[in-house]
């Protein structure tokens, strides 16, 4: 393997990392201090939303914060987290050639169906809401399918605001959720 190769892919590995810090907890940290915060409660909140996604909306309102203050820091996190994979995502396909085969077939593919390539993106505002799939695995789809990485983000942010919304309403009792 070619070093410049390892050096760029290290430069942006460390590139999606400093994404996700910046977006993900420094600007939540921020916003904790601006409004008072205690930080603990800050990093409860990112860390559950890192690991519960949109059902951390629940341990939010159970750490007594407010639900606009807490869909904005869910929000950074999932935006922070979204463009880091992203970043990842496109080091691994300027790395490897088996990954450049793939999409490289995948794009191809994805031509037959002009309005899925245009259009398709509209579909990831449904998937952070599915339990399978989830905020982490719209992004790679999003990304396999080749969509259009601007409007990609934005459908899976959209779907995710939509998603945590409904989730702090039923937290705050205003919708029930029957099962």
């Amino acid at each position: 393997m070619d070093g410049s190769k390892v050096i760029d892919g290290i430069r942006k590995g460390v590139m999606a990392i400093a994404i996700a810090f910046v977006i993900a907890t420094l600007i939540p940290v921020l916003l904790g201090f601006l409004f008072s915060v205690p930080t603990g409660k800050i990093f409860t909140l990112i860390i559950s939303t890192l690991v519960l996604q949109a059902n951390a909306a629940f341990v939010g309102m159970g750490l007594g914060l407010h639900p606009l203050f807490i869909l904005v820091v869910m929000t950074l996190v999932e935006l922070g987290i979204v463009l880091a994979i992203y970043e990842i995502l496109d080091t691994f396909a300027e790395q490897s050639e088996r990954v450049q085969r793939f999409t490289k077939s995948t794009e191809e593919k994805m031509a037959r169906y002009p309005i899925l390539h245009k259009y398709g993106a509209v579909t990831l505002i449904i998937l952070p809401a599915l339990p399978v799939i989830g905020l982490y695995s719209s992004v790679v789809i999003g990304w396999l399918l080749r969509w259009n990485k601007v409007q990609s983000v934005f459908f899976v942010t959209l779907g995710w605001v939509i998603v945590t919304g409904l989730l702090l309403l039923v937290a705050l009792g205003f919708l029930q959720v029957i099962f």
